[in-house]
């Protein structure tokens, strides 16, 4: 029976994977660049529901910054920063100071960009839209979205036993 639970995770974490980096990769244009609109983002505020998405939200944030132009800082910084964010979100108790933890964690892919940019006024700008895209993603999008969710008895049974 073990078995059977630990496939259907894997399964499970998979598809997450997979959702989150086709979310990201289908629309490159708004998900790479310093204004990062990822749809993808609002799925991190499952893991204020249940830590059992974590691995897949990793595995599919990776998978997404593989194609971005600077894969390098993305594929370390940008999964790393999301890791750090996912440990935070599944320790807070409010679904709106969660969705905070991302937007103040993109921080660690821009101090990867600093060592690049010559002028730190160009870094704090970029950090700066890296975090207001990310809040409006998440802390906007996401929060309303999760709220209307949360409403759905379906939908919060599935991420609950997630």
């Amino acid at each position: 029976m073990k078995n059977n639970l630990d496939t259907n995770y894997l399964v499970k974490s998979a598809v997450v994977a997979a959702l989150y980096a086709v979310l990201t990769i289908m629309l490159p244009m708004a998900s790479y660049g310093p204004i990062q609109l990822r749809f993808s983002e609002i799925m991190v505020l499952l893991v204020f529901y249940n830590k059992r998405f974590i691995p897949g939200l990793v595995l599919g944030c990776a998978i997404a910054n593989l194609f971005s132009p600077m894969a390098a800082f993305d594929v370390t910084l940008g999964t790393l920063s999301s890791l750090i964010a996912f440990e935070l979100i599944k320790r807070t108790k409010n679904l709106f100071i969660s969705s905070l933890w991302p937007v103040l964690m993109v921080i660690v892919p821009a101090l990867g960009t600093y060592f690049i940019l010559d002028n730190s006024i160009s870094f704090w700008i970029m950090a700066g839209q890296f975090m207001a895209s990310e809040f409006v993603m998440v802390s906007i999008i996401g929060v309303l979205v999760f709220k209307i969710l949360e409403k759905n008895d379906g939908f919060m049974k599935y991420v609950y036993e997630f």
